[in-house]
């Protein structure tokens, strides 16, 4: 339940951070607070909206986000970092009130620097904005992650996320150059020089990545952007069933032609995606580079699905179907109900594996259905993901039944050599399950960086990592000893 803070303490904490930044820029009324109760997670009903946090300011600099971590370092409350707001674990709801940074005003382009090939960014601006704004040198980060449109660039760093055009590019944590990051004690971090790589000192801007805010706030970040590419195409070819495809695509992939991505799916009314009787599996690849590369490149796995018993769709088929896709996956898919997703990272040989037990055990025992066309969403690559959407049960053990579910698929991932969640984070919902992935030892590694970051627990408590035993960090406070 969240801790009610005192009303005199909360007013001299207000009067604190409106003396540090300015009253513009500090929240407190319940009618602004309200849209900080929530993320894009699902909730029980009766948790909706329970955890308001006691302030939320909107910073617009370093310095600002500085003043209110000293301000929050001095009265030991929790501090939760905010984006876009897309997050789909909990990662953002202010279990234990305190105070919401949200970043939506640190959107600023700092630098371009087109001869090394690198942006330097506040964390609040949007993937969709940075891509907007580079196009117009040129360049382009090319990180297509699911919710492009909102998703900021600090969200997207502290979840891992994961782009659609992994193969080529890679995903957000290969982009990073260097992070300027305000740390627990409101001293600024900086990670490191510009530069992609380096064999001096600890590569610390990986710590951030996926930290989900628990050990800094991201305030700055440099990334490497390419040139946007002479050509670009997209393929979709049909086969039987999910399997054939799946091993269509690893002889792509193991064949060493380069591509941007790949995704299969069974699409709900695949003859409607241009797929002729009979074919119910749909292999979707785009490509880019130079005119001759992407020609050669295509012809190449066109030939690839021929001999594999795939049937090629039409030009304009695999272009409506493409940017269908685009448009679900950048965005659309937030505005779903009572539905979840599995993003599990699964061992190649062992993915058919995974999906027959979600499908024919797990899900069935707990009343979970597949959402239409989202049986199956497998990325196949260097980077690959197994994806799934359902649709959970609107009855009384509704909730507790998908709880369950959820942790049996964690489990599963686990034993079959996996990963719980290949992006996204694990905020609320995965947390606990976290010891099944990692060993002891680890655990208790994770434990000591977070408290070496973070001793008094105030960057956003209650995430990532499950409790440790006697519910707190060594030297550390609990979340009751709080000064609320």
């Amino acid at each position: 339940m969240k801790v009610t803070m005192d009303p005199a303490l909360r007013d001299e904490i207000k009067a604190a951070l409106v003396a540090a930044i300015g009253d513009r820029k500090v929240l407190w009324k319940p009618s602004d607070l309200l849209p900080y109760a929530a993320d894009n997670s699902r909730m029980r009903p009766d948790e909706v909206s329970k955890h308001l946090p006691d302030i939320a300011v909107l910073p617009e600099s370093t310095s600002d986000v500085q003043a209110v971590v000293e301000v929050a370092a001095e009265y030991k409350i929790p501090l939760i970092p905010k984006g876009g707001g897309s997050n789909r674990t909990g990662m953002l709801i202010p279990i234990h009130g305190g105070i919401v940074i949200d970043t939506i005003r640190m959107n600023k382009v700092l630098e371009v620097n087109i001869p090394n090939l690198y942006v330097t960014v506040q964390p609040g601006i949007t993937l969709k904005e940075l891509e907007e704004h580079l196009a117009g040198y040129g360049l382009a980060l090319n990180q297509e992650q699911g919710s492009f449109k909102v998703a900021t660039v600090g969200g997207s760093i502290s979840t891992a996320g994961f782009s659609r055009k992994y193969q080529k590019y890679g995903i957000i944590s290969d982009r990073i150059m260097s992070l300027e990051v305000v740390l627990a004690d409101g001293r600024v971090l900086r990670t490191g020089p510009k530069v992609l790589y380096t064999s001096t000192g600890y590569r610390l801007h990986q710590l951030f990545v996926g930290a989900e805010g628990t050990l800094g706030i991201i305030t700055e970040a440099t990334l490497r952007v390419e040139p946007i590419p002479e050509s670009a195409e997209v393929l979709m070819a049909f086969y039987d069933d999910i399997w054939t495809a799946y091993k269509a695509a690893l002889r792509m992939t193991e064949s060493g032609v380069m591509f941007v991505g790949a995704d299969l799916s069974e699409p709900a009314d695949p003859e409607a995606c241009g797929a002729p009787p009979g074919k119910r599996a749909a292999l979707c690849i785009s490509f880019e580079g130079t005119k001759g590369e992407v020609e050669a490149d295509v012809g190449y796995v066109k030939g690839l699905v021929r001999g594999s018993g795939g049937f090629l769709a039409g030009k304009d088929d695999a272009m409506l179907f493409y940017d269908e896709f685009t448009k679900l996956w950048c965005g659309d898919r937030a505005l779903l109900g009572a539905e979840d997703e599995t993003t599990a990272y699964v061992p190649t040989e062992r993915v058919r594996e995974f999906y027959d037990t979600l499908w024919d055990k797990i899900m069935p025992k707990y009343g979970m259905v597949p959402v239409p066309g989202n049986k199956y969403g497998i990325d196949v690559g260097r980077y690959s993901m197994s994806y799934c959407r359902f649709s959970i049960p609107e009855r009384e053990r509704g909730w507790e039944d998908y709880r369950m579910a959820l942790a049996e698929v964690a489990g599963l991932a686990v034993a079959l050599g996996g990963s719980i969640s290949s992006c996204t984070g694990v905020g609320l919902k995965n947390k606990d399950e976290l010891v099944l992935e990692f060993s002891d030892v680890a655990m208790e590694t994770m434990w000591k960086i977070k408290n070496e970051f973070d001793p008094d627990d105030i960057m956003n408590p209650g995430k990532k990592l499950p409790k440790r035993k006697g519910g707190r960090l060594a030297n550390g406070i609990g979340p009751a000893e709080r000064k609320m």
